[in-house]
C-alpha cells in the first residue's frame, strides 16, 4: 500500500484535530489542531398578477365572499382573523426573461446622460417580481415553510397627531397594506399596496384627525393570492397641544429645531432647496407625521457636510451637545436628478454627526444622487437604535466604490467600543428595497432586516459587520438577503467573535457584462453568500467566525459565478464553522459552470499552516458541482466536512460532486461521515484545472465503548499509529478514521509537479482496515461506513 497520511477527530460537543493528511509526498504533518463546533388565472395587472378581477384596484382585490376558513387554524401567531384570495403573481417563461433582458441592458453610460431614478427602479422592481420569492424559486420555502402568518416580534406602530406609521412582518414575503377607518364597521381608507412581495412592510396613514379614535387591520397578500387579514385594532391619535408645529413660526427653510426636551411635528409637506430641518438641541422629537420632505430640490454647485447652510439634508445635525434624538413617522425624499454627494457626506436623507442615542424608526427613505450613504451617523455614542425604517435607492452613479462605498442606505463612522465591550448598536426589521452597492452595516446585532441588493460595482455587501481585532463583531440573525447584479455578497467577515445564524440569501446571477462599473480585473458578475478573505500573503487574524442554520439558494447564468461559501483558510483564520446549512447552488442554463455551494479558497502563502475550515452537518445541493477546491480568486487547503450530505440535483452534462480548479495544488481536505444522494458520489472528482499534488480523502467515525478510561490504540492498514488517548469516564470515544485517499491517476510518490492532463481518472490510496487496541484487546475493523464496536 502507498501510505497516505491520517486525520482524526472526536466527534461529540468537540471536534479536535490531532493530525493532517499527507503533503504532496504522501508524508504526515503533525500539526495538532482544535476547534469547537458545538455550538385563479385571469387578466393580468400592470405587475402582472392574475385574478378574477386584475384590473382592479388594490381594495377590490380582497373578496370576503371566498374566505377560505377560520383565519387562526394552522397559522401559530393568533392574528390571522380572516384568510380569503385575491390576485396571485403570473410570471411566466416570456415574462422573466423579457425583465431580465431589460435589467441587464441597463448602462451607465447611458444614464450618465440622463436618466429617470423612477424608471430605473421600476426596471429593478419588475426584474425582483420575475426573480426573487417563492412563487420564482420554491425552494425559498426551506426557510420560510409554507404557513403565511403574521410574526407578532416584527409588529411596530408610531401614533402621532395626525398620522401613524405601521410596520408588520410576515412569514412568507407579501404585498401589504393597511385597511382603516373611524368605523369599525367600515374600514373605508387604505394605504397603497407595496410594489413588490417583501418579508417586512412600513405604511404611512396620513391627514388623520387629531384625538380621533381610529380602527385598522393589516392585509397580506402572498404570491400564490392567499390573503391573510389580522384582527381589528385600534389607535387614538395624539393630542399634540404641546408640542412645536413645523414650519409654524419657524423661519425656513432649514428650520432650526433648537429647543430642547420638545416634540416637533410637520403639519405639510416641506420642500428646500438644501437643507430642510436642522437639529441643535437635545431631547428632541422630529415627527414627520406622516408627511414628506423634499431635500436638495435644486442643483447644486456642491455640498459640504460641516456647515447646515451648504450641505443638502433631509434631517441635519452636528454638534458636540446633541443628544437624545428621535426622528419618526414619515417620509425624506430627494429632490433633483444628478447631483452628488461624497464619501464624507453633505447629500442625505439624515445626517447626524457627534450625536449621542439616537432612534430612527418609521421613516421611509428616497434617493438617488451619486455617492450616497443615505442615514450617515458619524461618531454616535449611547445607544443607536434604527428600526423598520425603508431605503429606496434609485440611482446608479458610483464615484468610488473603494473603503466607505459609493452607495449603501446606512453608514456608520464610530469609534471602538471599550475593551471588552460591544457597541450598543441595532437595526432590525429595516428593509432596504434595494441598494446600489453596499447594505447594512457596523452594528453587532443586526436582526429580521431585507436586503436588496442591485450591485453596480465591485463588493457589493448587503450586511457588514463591525471588524477589529480585539473585538467581537456579534450576531446577525434572520435577516432575509437577495442579491443580483454585478458583484455581489451576502455577509462580509469579521475579525472575531461573528456569528450569522437563521439567514436566507437568495441569488440571481446576470450578465452585466462591462455595462456597469466594470474593472479590467478581478470578478465580475460574481455573487456569494458568504465570505472571509484574507489579502495579500495573509496573516490577518480571524477567529470564531460561525455560520449556522441558514438557507442558501443561487441560480448562475452565462458565464457568471455563483459560490454559496468562499471561506479562506490560513494560519491565522482559527475556528471557522459553517454548520447545519442548507446550500442549493446550480447553474440556470447549460453554460454557467461556475456556480457552487462550497467553494474552497485560501491563501497561497503559509499552506503548511493553514489551520481547518469545518462543514458540519450541511446539505450541500448542486447540478455543476457540491464543493469546488480553489478558484481563481483564493488556493487554500484544509476544508473538513463532516457529517455532510451531498446531492446532485438535475442532469446537467458537467457535473462533478468534487472540482479541483484554479490552476494550482489544493490538499488535505477531508469528507468525513459523507451521504451522497441523487447521483454524487465520493469518488466523483474533476481535476478541472489543478496540480497533480492536489488530492482529498475521505473516512468514518468509529465509535468504541468499553471500561471507562481504557486506553485506545489504532493503527492503519500499513501499521502506522493513527490514534493514542483513552476511553472517556462512561467508557465512549468516537474517532473518525481516514478510509482512503482519492488522488489523481498520474501522481507517483516523490513526482515532480505538473498540471493533472487525465482531469476525470483517480487513484484511491487505502488506509483501510484499521487494528483497534482497547486495553490491550485487539479486534481489526474495516472502515467502510461508520462502525460500532464494544470491548
Amino acid at each position: 500500500m502507498i501510505r497516505s497520511g491520517f486525520w482524526v477527530l472526536i466527534v461529540s460537543i468537540a471536534i479536535v484535530v490531532f493530525a493532517g493528511c499527507s503533503d504532496e509526498n504522501g508524508e504526515t504533518p503533525t500539526d495538532d489542531i482544535g476547534v469547537d463546533a458545538s455550538a385563479d388565472i385571469g387578466q393580468q395587472d400592470a405587475n402582472g398578477e392574475s385574478g378574477p378581477d386584475a384590473d382592479a384596484d388594490a381594495d377590490a382585490d380582497i373578496d370576503s365572499d371566498t374566505d377560505t376558513g377560520n383565519g387562526e387554524e394552522g397559522r401559530p401567531s393568533g392574528e390571522v382573523a380572516e384568510v380569503v384570495m385575491g390576485d396571485a403573481l403570473d410570471v411566466d417563461e416570456a415574462r422573466a426573461d423579457a425583465a431580465r433582458e431589460a435589467f441587464e441592458e441597463l448602462d451607465k453610460s447611458d444614464l450618465e446622460e440622463g436618466f429617470s431614478p423612477a424608471e430605473l427602479y421600476e426596471v429593478f422592481n419588475e426584474f425582483a417580481l420575475t426573480h426573487f420569492g417563492v412563487a420564482n424559486q420554491p425552494l425559498v420555502e426551506e426557510f420560510t415553510g409554507d404557513v403565511l402568518d403574521f410574526k407578532p416580534d416584527g409588529e411596530w406602530t408610531h401614533i402621532s397627531k395626525n398620522s401613524a406609521s405601521v410596520a408588520f412582518e410576515t412569514t412568507l414575503p407579501v404585498r401589504g397594506m393597511i385597511e382603516y377607518g373611524t368605523d369599525e364597521e367600515a374600514l373605508d381608507e387604505s394605504t397603497e399596496e407595496s410594489e413588490r412581495y417583501f418579508f417586512n412592510q412600513l405604511h404611512h396613514l396620513s391627514d388623520l384627525e387629531a384625538e380621533t379614535t381610529y380602527y385598522y387591520r393589516l392585509v397580506a397578500r402572498g404570491d400564490d393570492g392567499e390573503t391573510i387579514i389580522s384582527h381589528t385594532r385600534s389607535f387614538t391619535t395624539e393630542d399634540g397641544s404641546d408640542w412645536t408645529a413645523v414650519p409654524g413660526d419657524l423661519d425656513g427653510p432649514p428650520y432650526r429645531l433648537d429647543d430642547s426636551s420638545t416634540t416637533y411635528y410637520l403639519t405639510e409637506d416641506l420642500s428646500a432647496p438644501r437643507t430642510a430641518l436642522v437639529v441643535e438641541g437635545t431631547d428632541i422629537t422630529v415627527d414627520l407625521n406622516g408627511h414628506t420632505v423634499i431635500y436638495g430640490d435644486d442643483e447644486l454647485g456642491g455640498v459640504d457636510e460641516n456647515d447646515a447652510e451648504e450641505s443638502a439634508s433631509g434631517i441635519w445635525g452636528r454638534t458636540g451637545e446633541l443628544s437624545d434624538i428621535r426622528i419618526v413617522n414619515g417620509q425624506l425624499s430627494e429632490g433633483h436628478v444628478g447631483n452628488q454627494s461624497t464619501s464624507n457626506g453633505g447629500l442625505n436623507p439624515i445626517y447626524l454627526s457627534g450625536v449621542d442615542d439616537i432612534e430612527i424608526a418609521g421613516v421611509s427613505m428616497d434617493y438617488h444622487a451619486a455617492q450616497i450613504h443615505a442615514l450617515f451617523l458619524r461618531y454616535p455614542g449611547g445607544r443607536v437604535h434604527l428600526h423598520h425604517n425603508r431605503f429606496t435607492d434609485r440611482g446608479f452613479e458610483i464615484l468610488d466604490r473603494h473603503g466607505s462605498g459609493g452607495g449603501r442606505p446606512l453608514r456608520i463612522i464610530a469609534s471602538d467600543p471599550d475593551e471588552g465591550e460591544m457597541d450598543d448598536f441595532e437595526l432590525n426589521h429595516n428593509l432596504v428595497a434595494r441598494t446600489r452597492q453596499n447594505g447594512l452595516m457596523r452594528a453587532p446585532l443586526m436582526r429580521n432586516n431585507e436586503v436588496f441588493v442591485d450591485s453596480w460595482s465591485t463588493n457589493s455587501f448587503a450586511m457588514q459587520s463591525f471588524s477589529r481585532e480585539g473585538f467581537d463583531a456579534g450576531t446577525m440573525s434572520e435577516n432575509k438577503i437577495f442579491l443580483t447584479g454585478y458583484n455581489a455578497y451576502g455577509f462580509g467577515w469579521a475579525h472575531q467573535g461573528y456569528f450569522v445564524e437563521g439567514n436566507l440569501v437568495q441569488m440571481e446571477g446576470v450578465s452585466s457584462d462591462d455595462r456597469r462599473y466594470y474593472e479590467d480585473w478581478g470578478e465580475m458578475d460574481a455573487m456569494a453568500a458568504f465570505r472571509i478573505t484574507n489579502y495579500g500573503s495573509g496573516g490577518q487574524p480571524r477567529e470564531d467566525l460561525t455560520y449556522r442554520d441558514n438557507v442558501v439558494i443561487g441560480r448562475a447564468r452565462g458565464e457568471g459565478i455563483m459560490r454559496g461559501t468562499m471561506f479562506y483558510t490560513d494560519e491565522s483564520i482559527e475556528n471557522t464553522t459553517f454548520e447545519r446549512n442548507f446550500v442549493h447552488v446550480g447553474a440556470a442554463d447549460d453554460v454557467a459552470i461556475e456556480a457552487t455551494p462550497v467553494v474552497g479558497q485560501g491563501v497561497y502563502a503559509n499552506r503548511d499552516d493553514h489551520l481547518p475550515a469545518y462543514y458540519v452537518d450541511n446539505r450541500l445541493v448542486s447540478n455543476v458541482a457540491n464543493v469546488r477546491f480553489g478558484d481563481d480568486y483564493g488556493r487554500g487547503d484544509r476544508h473538513t466536512f463532516v457529517d455532510t450530505t451531498f446531492v446532485r440535483h438535475g442532469d446537467h452534462p458537467d457535473y462533478h460532486t468534487f472540482v479541483f480548479d484554479a490552476g494550482f495544488d489544493s490538499n488535505r481536505h477531508q469528507v468525513i461521515n459523507p451521504t451522497f444522494e441523487g447521483g454524487a458520489s465520493y469518488d466523483d472528482v474533476w481535476w478541472r484545472r489543478t496540480s497533480v499534488f492536489s488530492y482529498y480523502s475521505v473516512g468514518w467515525s468509529l465509535d468504541i465503548s468499553g471500561e471507562a478510561d481504557a486506553s485506545v490504540v489504532i493503527n492503519d492498514v500499513d501499521g502506522e499509529e493513527v490514534f493514542s488517548g483513552e476511553l472517556d469516564e462512561d467508557g465512549e470515544l468516537s474517532v473518525p478514521l481516514i478510509a482512503l485517499t482519492i488522488r489523481p491517476a498520474e501522481w507517483e510518490p516523490g513526482t515532480d509537479g505538473f498540471e493533472v492532463q487525465e482531469r476525470f481518472s483517480h487513484q484511491e490510496i487505502e488506509h483501510t482496515p484499521h487494528e483497534v487496541i482497547v486495553g490491550g484487546e485487539s479486534e481489526t475493523v474495516e472502515m467502510d461506513e461508520r462502525t460500532a464496536i464494544e470491548f
